[in-house]
């Protein structure tokens, strides 16, 4: 999971159209099987998100990646982004394909208990990269549920920016 905040709004359509591009840059490295971003639907310290689906941690230790997507790779655009946090979390074994008419819930570990409980959070584990929290859940949600949990305290909402993607396998 990357979160971001971008400084530069002006440019908002150029860096999607970036980030698309770095998308399937990412997904060509072997063990990179999917990736879909998301935006907030509220105010947030980091409303940008990209699921990345991997077959492991090791892959961000690996030359492919070092090489072709790292954050040295990020060009002007890594100097735009604020925030900028990257985890591997274990604990979901394929990462959601959120359909456009749905939401995805992010939900810090402190955050649980505003979940609506027929919502069925999964919790994760950090195990890679930053490890800047060390639990988190998400959740796919209709707009209806997800739109009362706008600002919600450990609580982000949202939407997604495109399809999920899927790599090479």
């Amino acid at each position: 999971m990357v979160e971001m905040a971008l400084f530069d709004t002006a440019r908002r359509a150029e860096w999607d159209t970036w980030y698309v591009a770095h998308q399937h840059k990412l997904l060509s490295i072997p063990g990179f099987q999917a990736s879909q971003r998301f935006e907030a639907i509220h105010a947030a310290d980091s409303p940008f998100v990209a699921l990345h689906e991997v077959d492991s941690p090791d892959i961000f230790t690996g030359p492919s990646y070092r090489a072709r997507a790292g954050p040295s790779n990020t060009g002007e655009w890594q100097a735009k982004m604020a925030n900028w946090h990257r985890n591997v979390f274990r604990g979901v074994d394929h990462t959601p394909d959120v359909p456009v008419d749905a939401r995805l819930l992010v939900v810090e570990a402190d955050g649980g208990s505003a979940v609506p409980d027929r919502v069925p959070v999964k919790w994760m584990e950090a195990v890679g990269l930053d490890r800047s929290v060390q639990r988190r859940g998400i959740a796919v949600v209709p707009p209806a549920i997800a739109d009362r949990l706008a600002g919600a305290p450990s609580i982000r909402v949202l939407k997604p920016i495109g399809p999920r993607l899927r790599g090479r396998g």
